[in-house]
């Protein structure tokens, strides 16, 4: 091995390593300003993303739907062993029955590791890996690393990333976070890397292989000129579909308690249909009442008006508004603006959440892949410098100032608040120690997603066999409205099959009466 010090073309001089001889590997071990610059940004986006889910963890901020679902499916999966989840009422169901999601089975060991916050270290870890890609894409097509740099920082930026995170774990989040790198790897044709990216995009979640149907038409589009990259996109739609319709008319009601057909269609878009067929029957049949749809208020509920409208402001002012230049983005996004429009829930419609997260790799690609094309250097980096920056501030404009309904203290990392809550945090994580790990639990929501690597967790009110009950007067009280959760309380509180162990800091922890035993209940 030997060490050299080399001048380039500006003079700066760096630090390399040689291996071997005739073929010998370069590494640079002092990078250049680009390179330093990413350490930079990715350590700062590291900690800002991390104050914004690990902190709403610790501070109860994170909740049995759906961080306390996926908590108990990882740790079964950890234990070699599907989920049959007891916070799944009133029945009992394999959960990849509700949702198709295997990737995070690759994931459950770490659970030994990282104990309930393993699944949002990962969330954070794949938004810095997403970003990484879309900067080797952009690098790629453009040559040009000051707008690869900017493509980052935007997607680094983007407000659904923000939203995504300040909300539970999602898997969706991961399968978004792999959209860049096939890109990459299809880009090269290096079909092995793309073909790895592509199987661990579609297994996250049993929507993303509909989604990436249309991100691999809209890629057939932009590489069309290219025989190999034409047949090959078309094949990945190919499989993208027969994956999609295998997994949700076959393998999801196969592993339903009664075969029920796929709920995620069946209860939640029926303005357009109560199954595939007919949804798709709908389409064609209907297209100036879809058109309608897209921007109509359908469920009626006056706090849904002006949703959609956000969402299409937001996206177009980061970065969608480029794709009238390139309009095979907007293909790709199809699908994420249909599963949000048509759903019978109005939360649905808007930027919170991680309902927006799959527009952040398309906005940016898109965006940026326009401006690699503008002929004028200067252009392209003026364009480039003014998209980020109106990223950056679609997604401040969004902590204070939206339509739809956020929780602030959530989202707001440089408010006081989202650092403590009206309770005592630190003596609430204390009593929850007095529950042993074993105990079969009902806990209030926001204890649900901290207490759910056990065999039986289920969420208040549901009680069932539980031992212990955990609830807070301080803390949300769904799924019940306050009214319905003091009525429950309160029958709990006279009843003689229970004993306080805990009640302070506004926290109640009761214990089920060794008199009273416990209910047959086979998990």
């Amino acid at each position: 091995m030997l060490t050299g010090i080399f001048t380039d073309k500006k003079s700066v001089p760096r630090i390399y390593l040689f291996l071997g001889t005739e073929n010998f590997l370069m590494i640079k071990l002092f990078p250049d300003k680009i390179f330093r610059l990413q350490i930079i940004t990715v350590i700062f986006f590291s900690i800002v993303y991390s104050l914004l889910s690990l902190v709403n963890h610790y501070n109860f901020r994170t909740y049995a739907y759906d961080l306390g679902l996926m908590n108990n499916a990882l740790r079964d999966y950890a234990h070699f062993r599907f989920n049959n989840c007891t916070l799944i009422q009133p029945e009992l169901k394999n959960y990849l029955s509700v949702h198709f999601e295997i990737f995070i089975m690759l994931l459950s060991p770490f659970c030994y590791i990282f104990g309930t916050y393993t699944l949002l270290v990962f969330q954070i870890i794949a938004v810095l890996f997403g970003g990484f890609g879309i900067y080797k894409y952009i690098r790629e097509i453009s040559s040009n690393e000051k707008i690869s740099f900017l493509a980052q920082l935007h997607f680094y930026f983007f407000y659904g990333i923000f939203s995504a995170l300040s909300f539970d774990f999602h898997n969706n989040v991961l399968g978004a976070m792999f959209v860049p790198w096939f890109f990459y790897f299809f880009h090269l044709k290096k079909w092995k890397w793309a073909a790895l990216f592509f199987i661990f995009q579609i297994s996250t979640k049993e929507n993303m292989p509909l989604w990436m149907v249309f991100v691999c038409a809209g890629i057939s589009l932009l590489y069309w000129k290219d025989k190999t990259q034409r047949l090959v996109s078309i094949f990945y739609c190919l499989s993208s579909i027969i994956y999609f319709v295998f997994v949700v008319k076959f393998v999801m009601p196969a592993l339903a308690n009664q075969q029920e057909s796929y709920g995620q269609i069946r209860d939640s878009y029926t303005a357009v249909g109560s199954s595939l067929s007919e949804i798709i029957t709908t389409f064609f049949t209907k297209p100036i009442y879809i058109v309608k749809l897209l921007f109509l208020n359908h469920a009626g509920n006056p706090f849904g008006d002006y949703c959609k409208m956000e969402t299409y402001l937001f996206c177009l002012l980061s970065g969608g508004i480029l794709f009238f230049i390139r309009p095979q983005f907007f293909i790709m996004l199809v699908p994420i603006f249909a599963q949000k429009m048509f759903h019978n829930d109005y939360l649905k419609w808007g930027i919170g959440a991680h309902y927006s997260i799959e527009f952040a790799p398309i906005c940016t690609l898109g965006a940026f892949y326009v401006i690699t094309k503008l002929q004028n250097e200067k252009w392209k980096i003026y364009t480039a410098t003014v998209i980020t920056s109106l990223a950056l501030a679609m997604t401040i404009r969004s902590f204070d100032q939206s339509i739809t309904y956020f929780d602030r203290d959530s989202h707001r990392i440089y408010k006081e608040w989202h650092y403590k809550r009206n309770y005592d945090v630190a003596e609430a994580h204390r009593a929850l120690k007095l529950i042993p790990d074993e105990a079969k639990v009902s806990a209030q929501s926001p204890f649900v997603s901290h207490l759910s690597f056990r065999d039986y967790i289920y969420q208040f009110p549901f009680i069932n066999n539980a031992e212990y009950v955990i609830f807070s007067y301080a803390d949300y009280t769904y799924p019940l409205s306050k009214e319905s959760f003091e009525v429950q309380i309160t029958m709990l509180m006279s009843s003689d099959k229970w004993e306080k162990v805990y009640d302070k800091n506004q926290m109640v922890i009761l214990k089920k009466k060794s008199g009273f035993g416990v209910e047959s209940f086979e998990r």
